[in-house]
């Protein structure tokens, strides 16, 4: 029954907000009058909306990529590691990287842009650009999606068995780790990324406090037209859950294949 009532709460706003993006108005009764596709057509050839969808998919997948690149680097030999040799050092490598995990759900995106906006514009303004100050702030976030993502499927492999049996072949660490295991890591690298990538693509306060000046990314963009024409930016957010939605589907897909061939 919790399960039903948590869909229906989830669901019902997302069936309202394609309603409204679908419909030319929604103001004179209960029920949405004339349907229509010219909110979409006039989101998807807006200049303002493709820049900003270019910027955000361009600086989310920067961002997705130091994330994984930093997150593989850290997670996968402290995973190993503990998995060998279940030491003192190992365990204590293991409980700092999921203190790390946690402290981006610890600290406020709003913090997190005003420290960036003090630190990097305020005292270092004009050094760096702000679009790599945007990425290198915004990848720590999306550490917790990569830490936990390549947890479990290196738990699920039991890597250390894997190990043994290549060392028992004569076979190197490091040749195991490339030819063996990073080949069946890659679903979970895929999905790692793709959810990283997502996740820094919806994300809306510090792009909006720490680029709003400069440039617009796709989640301010989408805040502003609310206050302008709610049908267009209902319709916006119908075109990025789509997107989203197209974008797991593939990666699903993608999974499943890389999975078959496996085998």
């Amino acid at each position: 029954m919790a399960l039903v009532v948590l869909l229906v709460a989830v669901l019902v706003p997302m069936a309202a907000l394609l309603l409204y993006g679908l419909t030319e108005r929604w103001d004179r009764h209960w029920w949405p009058e004339g349907p229509t596709l010219r909110w979409i057509g006039e989101a998807v050839l807006d200049p303002r909306v493709q820049g900003a969808v270019l910027r955000t998919v361009l600086l989310a997948l920067a961002s997705a990529v130091l994330a994984l690149v930093c997150g593989g680097l850290a997670t996968i030999p402290a995973a190993l590691a503990l998995q060998l040799d279940d030491g003192a050092s190992a365990r204590r490598l293991r409980r700092m990287l999921d203190l790390l995990s946690l402290l981006p759900f610890a600290i406020a995106p709003v913090v997190i842009a005003i420290s960036a906006l003090e630190l990097f514009v305020g005292r270092w303004g004009g050094w760096l650009p702000l679009p790599l100050v945007y990425v290198a702030v915004v990848a720590p976030t999306l550490f917790p999606l990569i830490h936990k993502t390549l947890l479990a499927a290196l738990a699920q492999l039991n890597a250390a068995a894997l190990i043994e049996a290549g060392r028992t072949l004569g076979a190197s660490d490091g040749h195991t780790l490339r030819r063996v295991l990073l080949p069946m890591l890659a679903p979970a690298l895929l999905a790692a990324f793709l959810l990283a990538w997502v996740t820094a693509a919806m994300e809306f306060a510090i792009a909006n406090l720490l680029l709003g000046g400069q440039m617009e990314l796709l989640q301010p963009l989408m805040n502003s037209l609310r206050n302008v024409n709610g049908h267009q930016a209902a319709a916006l957010m119908v075109l990025a859950f789509a997107g989203v939605g197209a974008i797991v589907a593939l990666a699903a897909r993608l999974t499943r294949r890389w999975t078959a061939s496996s085998h």
